[in-house]
């Protein structure tokens, strides 16, 4: 079975530095429990710079498979994200798919996870 990256943004309030990196560290650290993940690195603008480039905050991305209980599980740690830190929103992109989330109802999740799970699915194609 193939598997697809899913890129995982969510949006920074009023947050300095060293809260969006405890954020994208928290988020990063409960999706390692549903899959393999890594934090985005942001493009080199220095031609000349050396060493490791610079992460991304609010950012990770995580292996996909399309089975239904890991897009459940990848789906229910984003939302209890969101339910802990209110007013921002979670930016999902598979492939050339790209949804928003931020308060769901039940029918939204499922249809929620349905739209992931038809991504997946067609990014492996």
């Amino acid at each position: 079975m193939s598997d697809v990256r899913i890129r995982i943004d969510f949006t920074p309030l009023a947050d300095d530095e060293f809260v969006l990196g405890e954020l994208t560290e928290e988020l990063a650290d409960e999706l390692r429990d549903v899959g393999e993940v890594d934090r985005v690195e942001l493009p080199v603008t220095d031609p000349n710079a050396k060493g490791v480039g610079e992460l991304a905050l609010g950012a990770v991305t995580v292996l996909a498979g399309v089975d239904p209980g890991y897009v459940q599980a990848l789906v229910d740690v984003v939302l209890a994200f969101l339910q802990r830190h209110t007013g921002r929103r979670v930016h999902l992109r598979v492939g050339d798919i790209e949804l928003t989330i931020d308060r769901p109802t039940h029918a939204q999740t499922d249809e929620l996870i349905r739209t992931i799970q038809a991504a997946i699915e067609r990014s492996r194609r």
